[in-house]
């Protein structure tokens, strides 16, 4: 089975790996093993069994033409994007989780303007509309998040006097991304 990462960044998943630069816009160390553009993908026709790219639609000068090369080149794929604009929400939880490097991910994120579109799943859906090859399941929203934690619950009532004497903190969830995969069958991309 070979498999492709396009957008890598720092992702080593994947027996190839594609990614523009050897280094991500966040300024971290990309693990890529071919330097090219998501635009033109330097692959034949059906290349690969299944590929993946995970928040790298909204950062390409055009996503329609990457999801294309994306669909030439692989019999199967997963695509991810931010559910919103992809930083305020991770930059308010790394703050309230003290999580630095999740803070500033968002905040160069949004200080940079990394973010060129907001993707939707009717945008996939519009892009990719006359190719016969895929059929699409309905996007739905990923199983990863971020956890944080959720005050409100142990400021008052009866529970916070429970809450404080074991010293558990309640933990929010924040699904992060849509994930956009073929109904052709599942596969284990973690």
């Amino acid at each position: 089975m070979r498999t492709l990462n396009v957008g890598c960044g720092q992702d080593d998943w994947g027996e190839v790996r594609v990614d523009v630069d050897y280094e991500t816009q966040t300024h971290v160390e990309s693990k890529l093993n071919v330097r090219e553009d998501a635009h033109h993908l330097p692959f034949r026709d059906s290349a690969f069994s299944f590929g993946r790219c995970w928040h790298v639609l909204e950062h390409l000068d055009n996503p329609k033409e990457a999801l294309l090369e994306l669909r030439r080149t692989c019999e199967r794929f997963d695509v991810r994007f931010p559910v919103d604009e992809g930083y305020y929400m991770q930059m308010i939880i790394g703050f309230l989780n003290l999580d630095l490097q999740t803070f500033l991910g968002a905040y160069r994120t949004l200080r940079g303007r990394f973010h060129l579109w907001r993707i939707s799943p009717s945008f996939i859906e519009r892009s990719l509309i006359g190719q016969t090859k895929y059929s699409f399941s309905a996007a739905t929203v990923s199983d990863r998040f971020i956890g944080y934690p959720s005050p409100r619950i142990l400021l008052s009532g009866r529970k916070s006097r429970l809450f404080k004497r074991f010293f558990r903190i309640p933990i929010g969830k924040y699904y992060y991304e849509w994930k956009v995969e073929d109904q052709a069958g599942q596969v284990d991309t973690q």
